[in-house]
């Protein structure tokens, strides 16, 4: 983007109207009234003095007036043309990782990606080597940067910006990293905990876990003998013994869960009452996982000021309502996402290869059906055979 200095009458009236950029080696003679986006890095250098331009870039050649900013030169013709069109192109085979570090360098929104590049905009070259927990999300690129920018002009700047980074950032600080720390235990405990109330010796009265694995167990044979015995005739080897092992969890469970939901509930919170944009905030993925985290539990909590109680299990409805509650709590494993950028990477990964799992599923699916199929024609008329139906030969060919 050079320009033609010749239609001015001295240098200075061309170099009023143009800057001289050399981005990693690469030179640039670009024009100031292109950069209009108030927010971007460029921004600033077209407006600010020469002064203030040398505390911004790298360094600044007095012979050619070029100001040296030591970035990567293969975005830099991206980020340049970017400024000129108002489109923001990904390059070819550059890791997605390094061009995400790049926009926020520059502070450029990921919202400018047009459409045609959404897909390499999702893919990464490879997933981290190293990878763990607390890796900085892109050294902050990701994460922190991408946000920085939405606090500008907002009430109590500095102390909202310093606590999102904070909670954001566990690179920033000892105290951020330990809060992040803390958050992955919570996490893990939640988890640990769901796992250990569905086990019948971890119930408030676990004397009859033994009793449950032997109905259970002969249950199970029962059904092997006879497929279509009616339900009610399954509990006469038991007829006064009626159990379900995950109604009660033991006391400690319960305060575990409880501790857990409260942690969550104050993250969650924390960070909606810090960050400005509040409706975009609740619609983002990982903070819609946050919700789904903590949600079940305050819904399952509200559900008998509606008349629905966990013990009435004779009303079909009310349990389906509460046994789903329960099953969304799982959606907390998700929330280490937060903590660990090859996760994310990885959920970019899947989102923008859609369309080809959905084939590979298609594909997967239908030969699970031909050879059930076969298999239960070839079974079904032997005794005992577990192949009693299609559905049940699926099992086999899973």
């Amino acid at each position: 983007m050079w320009a033609d200095l010749g239609r001015y009458a001295t240098v200075a009236d061309a170099t009023d109207l143009y800057l001289r950029l050399n981005i990693g080696g690469k030179s640039y003679c670009i024009r100031k009234e292109l950069y209009t986006e108030e927010r971007t890095l460029m921004h600033d250098i077209v407006e600010a003095t020469h002064e203030q331009r040398l505390a911004i870039v790298d360094g600044c050649d007095p012979i050619t007036g070029e100001y040296y900013i030591e970035r990567n030169s293969r975005i830099a013709d991206h980020i340049i043309d970017f400024f000129a069109t108002g489109s923001l192109h990904k390059p070819q085979n550059m890791c997605i990782e390094k061009f995400k570090e790049e926009l926020a360098y520059w502070r450029i929104s990921h919202d400018h990606t047009i459409f045609v590049c959404d897909v390499q905009l999702s893919t990464c070259c490879a997933f981290p080597r190293e990878a763990s927990l607390l890796k900085p999300h892109l050294q902050q690129s990701t994460t922190f940067d991408e946000y920085e920018t939405d606090f500008d002009g907002a009430y109590l700047y500095s102390f909202r910006l310093s606590t999102w980074r904070f909670l954001e950032d566990p690179q920033s600080s000892v105290p951020a990293a330990i809060f992040a720390i803390l958050s992955v235990l919570f996490v893990f405990a939640s988890v640990f905990g769901l796992i250990l109330g569905s086990m019948p010796e971890f119930q408030e009265d676990p004397t009859n876990a033994s009793a449950y694995h032997t109905m259970h167990a002969k249950t199970s044979e029962l059904e092997k003998l006879n497929k279509f015995r009616p339900a009610h005739t399954r509990n006469e080897e038991f007829p006064d013994f009626v159990y379900r092992p995950t109604d009660n969890p033991a006391f400690v469970l319960v305060v575990l869960e409880y501790v857990c939901i409260g942690w969550f509930t104050f993250e969650y919170f924390i960070r909606l009452i810090i960050y400005p944009k509040r409706g975009e905030f609740i619609r983002k993925t990982l903070n819609v996982i946050d919700m789904l985290t903590i949600l079940p539990f305050y819904l399952e909590l509200c559900l008998p000021l509606v008349g629905i109680q966990s013990h009435f299990k004779e009303f079909t409805g009310a349990m389906l309502v509460v046994r789903v509650l329960r099953v969304l709590r799982m959606a907390r494993v998700f929330k280490l996402a937060r903590y660990s950028s090859s996760l994310q990477t990885f959920g970019q990964t899947l989102k923008s290869s859609i369309t080809e799992l959905s084939m590979l599923s298609m594909f997967l699916l239908t030969g699970i059906i031909f050879f059930s199929t076969i298999m239960y024609y070839l079974e079904k008329d032997e005794p005992h055979s577990d192949f009693y139906s299609i559905p049940a030969a699926c099992w086999w060919c899973v």
